[in-house]
């Protein structure tokens, strides 16, 4: 393991890649590339699968170009990816809010009853980890104050107020209007205190059976993951995500039996399975579609096929099948 990395300049980068025999067709817009985006995503995101043997690091017949083809497409894949999440992450918003507020919050005295953990479903003592996470939940926040009276930790929503003009024009802020400022992480959270009455109701909206809840809160919790890892900015086309025994929303045991994933690490190909059961993926498909097209005609089909078996299967017919 290196202890560090000594600075290179944009020329003395592109020394080294050609000392590993790394070919340029046009090395002026190379050098122009390496100036507006990051050499480590570039190049040491792909150069894996790019490397003449897994033991030297040496290319054979290998372009800058191919890196930024590959490095083009996983931005077109993050685009396309971070905009079916927002989709169903606004649905979800919705949904939650509507229902809730509608059974728990629909009059002027109830406006708040959405910060009281009374008008929620604590979860079974058993499973300590969504305790925690219920009593230290951000929405049920009160004030806090100091022996002399001073505020010592303001409310969730009254922080919300300060911060977010939207929330502070309300005294009583609704809940459709507070929900926005929740991550989605803290929606898979707020989903699992539902009453089982309302979760029916969020269900329905997407076409999930309660039977399913499982199914669908460790749906929510693995685009959370594919979420956090578009707004880093990390390679999609590289993504895993490890099951874990910590919670049942993070083992993914139901969604993996319900939708065929992975029994390993979750890949890029989990993830387009897991879209699948909002909707359609034809979207997600012609990103890929056009992509390999393109790489064939270059010629270079072979790096094209590393990627998708990077992504979760080698087989371009197993993608257009999804």
């Amino acid at each position: 393991m290196p202890t560090t990395k000594e600075f290179r300049t944009i020329e003395q980068q592109i020394a080294g890649l050609e000392a590993r025999q790394l070919k340029f067709k046009n090395k002026k817009r190379a050098e122009k590339i390496l100036r507006s985006y990051n050499y480590f995503d570039i190049i040491n995101g792909f150069e894996t699968i790019l490397l003449k043997k897994s033991n030297t690091k040496e290319y054979e017949n290998v372009y800058f170009e191919d890196f930024w083809d590959l490095y083009k497409f996983d931005m077109k894949l993050k685009r396309m990816t971070l905009f079916k999440i927002f989709d169903i992450e606004s649905r979800l918003r919705t949904a939650i809010a509507y229902h809730f507020a509608s059974v728990n919050c629909n009059t002027i005295a109830s406006t708040m009853n959405y910060t009281d953990r009374a008008y929620y479903q604590a979860p079974s003592s058993s499973d300590t980890y969504l305790t925690k996470k219920f009593n230290k939940f951000d929405l049920f926040r009160t004030t806090l104050y100091w022996p002399n009276g001073n505020v010592k930790k303001m409310s969730f929503v009254d922080e919300l107020k300060k911060e977010k003009d939207y929330v502070g024009m309300y005294q009583d802020p609704p809940f459709w209007v507070v929900i926005k400022s929740l991550p989605l992480g803290s929606l898979c959270f707020l989903y699992e205190f539902l009453p089982i009455a309302i979760k029916q109701l969020v269900l329905g909206e997407f076409g999930f059976l309660f039977s399913q809840s499982d199914v669908f809160v460790q749906a929510i919790y693995i685009l959370k993951e594919v979420r956090n890892q578009c707004a880093h900015l990390e390679l999609l086309t590289r993504f895993r995500l490890k099951k874990s025994r910590a919670s049942r929303l993070n083992c993914y045991v139901d969604i993996t039996n319900h939708c065929g994933l992975s029994k390993t690490d979750v890949n890029y190909m989990d993830v387009a399975k897991v879209f699948k059961t909002f909707g359609c993926i034809k979207d997600i498909k012609c990103v890929i579609l056009v992509f390999y097209i393109k790489m064939c005609l270059k010629g270079r089909k072979k790096i094209a096929d590393k990627i998708l078996a990077k992504m979760g299967r080698k087989s371009f017919f197993a993608w257009m099948r999804l």
